[in-house]
Formats: C-alpha cells, sequence, structure tokens
C-alpha cells in the first residue's frame, strides 16, 4: 500500500458494500425523501465512488493492520530453492543409507570366501584375514545403520520445523477487517455523504458553439459594416 488512503483491488468490493450500507443510513434516506433534497441517492453513490481514496484515508490506520494481517496469510510465490546447508545434509543422509548396506555386502563376501577357504582347508592365512575382514566390515554395517537412523530422525525434524511460518489467526483476521468497514462506515463515508447532501450537482458545461476556420482566425469580419467593396480602379 503505496497511499494512505489507496484501497487494494480485492477490497473494492467491500467499500462498495459499505457505501451500499452508510446510503441506507436512516438520516441520509429521509434527507433524501424530503422534497426539498439537491440530490439523489445515485449522484451521492457516484461522487463517493469518485472520491473512493479520500473517504479510505479516514480509515487508513485500521486498514494498514488488515493488509499487516492478510500478507501474513499470503504464501510466497515461488519453488523454495534449496540452500547449500540443506543440499548438505541430504547428502550426508544419503551416504548414511548407502554406507550400511555396502558394509552388509562386502562382510558377506568376506566371511563366505574365508570360511570356504576354512572349510576346504586351503591358504589358512588369507581364510583367517577374510574372516577378520568380514566382521569388521559387519561392525561397520551396524554402526552405519545406527547412524543412518539418527540422521533420518534428524533430517525428518528440520523439515518440519522451517514449513511452520507464523500465520494469522482467523478471528484476528475476521476482526480487523470488520474494524476497517466500521471505521470506513463511521469516519469516511458518513461524513462524506452529509456534507454532499447540501451541495447541489454542479451545472452541466455547455458545448461551445462550432466555428468555421476562416472567422475563428479574422474576428473583424464579424462584425456589421466593416466589409466595404474596394474603390473602382481609375487610370
Amino acid at each position: 500500500m503505496n497511499e494512505p488512503g489507496h484501497l487494494e483491488a480485492v477490497d473494492q468490493a467491500d467499500f462498495e458494500h459499505t457505501l451500499h450500507v452508510a446510503l441506507n443510513d436512516p438520516d441520509i434516506r429521509e434527507t433524501l425523501q424530503q422534497p426539498t433534497a439537491q440530490v439523489t441517492a445515485e449522484q451521492l453513490r457516484a461522487r463517493a465512488l469518485a472520491a473512493a481514496d479520500t473517504i479510505a484515508a479516514e480509515a487508513a490506520t485500521e486498514y494498514a493492520a488488515l493488509v499487516r494481517l492478510r500478507t501474513l496469510d499470503t504464501p510466497t510465490p515461488g519453488p523454495r530453492q534449496p540452500s547449500p546447508a540443506t543440499a548438505g545434509n541430504g547428502l550426508l543422509a544419503a551416504l548414511a543409507v548407502l554406507t550400511p548396506l555396502l558394509s552388509v555386502t562386502a562382510a558377506a563376501i568376506f566371511l563366505l570366501l574365508g570360511y570356504g577357504l576354512q572349510l576346504a582347508d586351503t591358504q589358512q592365512p588369507l581364510a583367517i584375514a577374510l574372516i577378520r575382514a568380514g566382521w569388521v566390515a559387519g561392525a561397520i554395517a551396524v554402526l552405519a545403520a545406527a547412524a543412518a537412523g539418527t540422521a533420518l530422525v534428524i533430517t525428518t525434524a528440520r523439515h518440519r520445523i522451517p514449513s511452520r511460518q507464523p500465520q494469522p489467526d482467523a478471528a484476528a483476521l475476521t476482526q480487523a477487517h470488520a474494524a476497517w468497514r466500521q471505521a470506513l462506515l463511521e469516519r469516511g463515508l458518513l461524513p462524506f455523504l452529509h456534507r454532499q447532501l447540501h451541495q447541489p450537482p454542479g451545472p452541466v458545461p455547455q458545448p461551445r458553439p462550432a466555428s468555421s476556420p476562416r472567422t475563428a482566425h479574422s474576428p473583424r469580419l464579424q462584425q456589421p459594416g466593416l466589409h466595404r467593396p474596394h474603390p473602382p480602379f481609375r487610370d
């Protein structure tokens, strides 16, 4: 709202409805029904609509409070761009999910190879090393799974918290709207209409008579007796 009395397009209908209520005020209707009334209801309505911004300025404080509350309820247009921190958290969460899977797969492979070699009674040092690597990979899988669960819980909590923005109370918004319309009626429309009841309609401008281009540039030719014939030429 750049100007104190400038109404937004969404509030024009409310202004006209409040104007209708003001025109049905008992005092105004009684004055309009008198034989000496100088204006009609339609003339009053036209004058009020022409001076809408001036009238609305009388309730500028209430209107500013209404617009401020209504702005809180308006969602921000455009998609929300992820921040670098959010992208980093997503990468960590992906790694936390993949690490247990890879660790479990590696542990299964190492243990199968190690115990297979041990049962075949061949390459015992390699079999023991593979079995140890398998159990280490299994322990890493358990720790990674615990870390993945914690990361998922933290990520979910962070996504829930920023989505909750301050929202205006519906009752407060309705109350602000009613307060603006009441101030518009009492401080703006009714005093304006009462003043206009004693203002007679202005004179209708008469159209200017059309004149030919020649007479418009020669005003002396419009006066009688100024046109005289030239004397005859003598040798």
